[in-house]
């Protein structure tokens, strides 16, 4: 395993270690929500209470940097006790694995287009920008936007283009008018805009009158993961919030 790919992290006692297998944490880059700092600590405003929930509740852990797409397979095949970093909790995903409590909440989501585009209106219900056929959405492969979003997905019968590149990506197409929007989060957006050659005000954000706060990031566990696990994990998260 190459010194990119993952970061091995143990915490609690020998005998911890010993009684149990680590559980294997993956996680992909996604500033600030989690992302390796140029010392190769992992950081950001999901990993951090996480990895000091892990730490307090004396479990032996591993960190693996996985694809998004990846992880999901890694769970479907259920081999280890092992959880996916940051993901949302839908009824779905409620049958292939086990969740922990809210680890954090994100601010509220939005679309992020570019500045000129008149064809969007701030706080209107996110059907009607949905269902505009004029407006080109973009979306990432495979990628959940929370509950709300992904059933007007659906609901609407969307036909977005998408793509498996990442958010940088992604907003090089919005600039260059190759897509008209995509949705993204409150603190994504913040750094993905401040880390490009972009300047702040060639785009602009759409909010929704019908999304009205952000949703939950938890810890997506195969069935593998022992239920003592993500319970000791919950009471630590539990208590450092207090």
């Amino acid at each position: 395993m190459s010194a990119l790919a993952a970061l091995i992290l143990t915490a609690g006692s020998a005998a911890a270690a010993a009684a149990e297998p680590p559980l294997v944490l993956h996680f992909n880059e996604r500033p600030p929500l989690h992302y390796f700092t140029p010392q190769r600590t992992l950081t950001g405003f999901v990993a951090r209470p996480a990895l000091d929930a892990l730490d307090a509740a004396g479990i032996a852990y591993v960190i693996r940097q996985t694809p998004a797409k990846r992880q999901l397979v890694l769970l479907q095949a259920n081999q280890e006790a092992g959880c996916m970093l940051s993901w949302f909790k839908t009824p779905g995903r409620e049958r292939s694995g086990k969740f922990s409590e809210v680890v954090y909440q994100d601010k509220r989501p939005f679309a992020l287009t570019w500045a000129g585009n008149s064809g969007m209106e701030n706080e209107a219900p996110i059907k009607d920008t949905i269902a505009n056929p004029r407006l080109r959405l973009l979306v990432k492969e495979g990628f959940s936007y929370g509950p709300q979003i992904d059933r007007a997905l659906t609901l609407n019968k969307a036909r977005p283009s998408t793509t498996t590149g990442e958010a940088a990506q992604m907003l090089d197409m919005l600039y260059h008018r190759r897509a008209d929007y995509f949705f993204i989060t409150e603190e994504e957006a913040d750094t993905l805009i401040k880390s490009s050659r972009y300047p702040a005000n060639a785009f602009k954000r759409i909010y929704f009158s019908d999304i009205a706060k952000g949703y939950d990031r938890h810890l997506w566990c195969t069935l593998a993961t022992p239920d003592d696990v993500i319970k000791r994990f919950n009471s630590a998260l539990a208590k450092q919030r207090k």
